[in-house]
């Protein structure tokens, strides 16, 4: 098959804070189109307000798919997220509609659109059962510093699970399945970053810390969690844990580096995406519509 045969969806990318969701809704109103989420955090029932979810007025205006669908005591990972979105997206075109992957976990994309075979990374692996957290940290230093410092020392479980991906890397080595249109939200770096600096302070005054509080009082083992990987949750966590002033400008600044490495990613994955300005959504739309009836 080639690629011209290949169902047709829409990819909108982009670092945080660059109106991505928004984009993704006036798409899917204009082209009869529904929205798959590519967030890894934002599938969580029980993180809101830190994750940045659609608000319920953006919720009402287009259908939405792989959103508040688990809870942050079940397992999520990159290939159920493979597996439930390739059913998702069967399920939009068996009803005529155009899917559109929003979301700003790259990795989860990619896997998605390249068809990643992920059957390669054993679920559970005893080769490094007898090993310390110690241990394994420093070990995934020396193959992948980035990968360990962002997890960190003390995470054992995700630890394993990056050593085991090192071991058995996923291959592209399976056909593509779609034929995919990148749209790339930007904003200009002073801009972004004020814009992150500013909705950190919104979500503190929507109630954020409450949210964890509330979380908090119910389970006193939220540390451990995947789900509180997320930016900014650990952080406020460790300010109620330990009667602390929320590090407001920790979490800003962890905001804006990760907004940095996703504007990295893509640079280096993605060719020629459509550029989405803040300003011309019209002439996206323009360019979608060509796209959707070429070939």
């Amino acid at each position: 098959m080639t690629k011209n045969k290949l169902p047709k969806v829409i990819v909108v990318i982009g670092p945080t804070a660059t109106n991505k969701t928004k984009l993704a809704i006036f798409l899917a109103q204009k082209l009869n189109g529904e929205i798959v989420n590519a967030d890894a955090f934002q599938v969580y029932k029980e993180l809101n307000i830190g994750v940045n979810k659609p608000t319920t007025k953006e919720l009402k205006q287009a259908q939405f798919h792989l959103l508040s669908c688990v809870s942050i005591y079940d397992e999520w990972d990159i290939k159920r997220f493979q597996d439930e979105a390739k059913t998702t997206i069967d399920d939009i075109f068996a009803r005529h509609k155009i899917p559109i992957i929003v979301g700003g976990s790259h990795l989860y994309v990619n896997a998605l659109i390249q068809n990643y075979d992920l059957t390669r990374v054993p679920k559970r692996d005893q080769k490094y059962a007898h090993l310390t957290t110690p241990e394994l940290y420093n070990m995934l230093l020396t193959r992948d510093s980035d990968r360990a410092q962002k997890i960190g020392p003390h995470n054992q479980q995700r630890l394993v699970r990056a050593l085991q991906i090192f071991d058995y890397p996923p291959t592209t080595n399976k056909l593509p399945i779609y034929d995919p249109l990148f749209i790339s939200c930007i904003r200009p770096r002073p801009s972004l970053y004020a814009h992150i600096n500013q909705r950190v302070l919104v979500m503190l005054k929507k109630d954020w810390i409450d949210e964890i509080k509330l979380l908090w009082q119910k389970d006193k083992s939220l540390m451990n969690l995947q789900a509180f990987k997320a930016i900014g949750y650990r952080e406020i966590l460790q300010a109620l844990v330990h009667a602390r002033p929320v590090p407001t400008t920790l979490i800003q600044q962890k905001t804006r580096q990760f907004a940095k490495r996703q504007i990295t990613w893509i640079k280096h994955h993605y060719v020629n995406p459509l550029v989405y300005n803040q300003r011309n959504k019209t002439q996206i739309l323009n360019q979608v519509l060509k796209w959707s009836k070429d070939n």
